[in-house]
């Protein structure tokens, strides 16, 4: 599948702060490495470096210690644009940041995200440990969401962040009432805190 960055429409001279580019088509700012949308015209004059460039600034910015790349990516060898991270990632954006309910969850990941992210990459049995939430977590949470089983996806996801949490010890990682309503949903879920941004009227 390919990215916002091999998209015509995404200007790659109108960048900000948090890795977001101006789409020209859409009139939003995306991700150099969100999927492509209904909208995706393939910029075939755009080089390769450029596109490289722009992935790597988004993802600079958004997803230092996300612990489904660290298993997924560091440790087991997977492609980024792997099947299980695509369909997460979509997941993420299409639902879950569009639904105030699971603003609670995306943060939690925010937060507690890097911590486990690092204790796996740590961890002398990583390879193993891996494998194993690859199996009973990632597989079925990315079917329940091809199935459009939205509740039974987030509820396996629960399960996989609670699981690992209290493998490592981790279960006093709670997230505060403030610090949900303070983090920024539209960009949440990334394994990095993001405050919204407070506008003076």
């Amino acid at each position: 599948m390919a990215k916002c960055a091999d998209c015509t429409y995404l200007n790659l001279e109108d960048f900000n702060d948090d890795g977001e580019y101006w789409c020209d088509k859409k009139c939003e700012r995306h991700l150099a490495t969100d999927p492509e949308c209904g909208s995706f015209c393939k910029a075939y004059s755009r080089s390769s470096g450029a596109i490289s460039n722009a992935i790597s600034y988004s993802k600079s910015k958004t997803e230092p210690d996300c612990y489904l790349t660290t298993m997924l990516c560091n440790i087991l060898n997977l492609p980024d644009d792997n099947i299980y991270l695509e369909t997460i990632r979509n997941f993420r954006k299409n639902v879950l940041q569009k639904d105030e309910k699971y603003k609670a969850l995306l943060v939690e990941y925010d937060i507690v995200g890097p911590v486990i992210a690092n204790a796996l990459a740590n961890d002398p049995l990583r390879e193993t440990i891996a494998k194993v939430y690859l199996n009973n977590f990632i597989i079925p949470i990315t079917q329940f969401i091809n199935n459009k089983e939205n509740d039974r996806a987030v509820d396996k996801y629960y399960q996989m962040t609670n699981n690992l949490k209290t493998f490592y010890g981790l279960n006093n990682y709670n997230v505060s009432v403030k610090e949900i309503d303070n983090a920024d949903i539209g960009k949440s879920g990334h394994g990095k805190y993001i405050q919204k941004k407070i506008t003076l009227q």
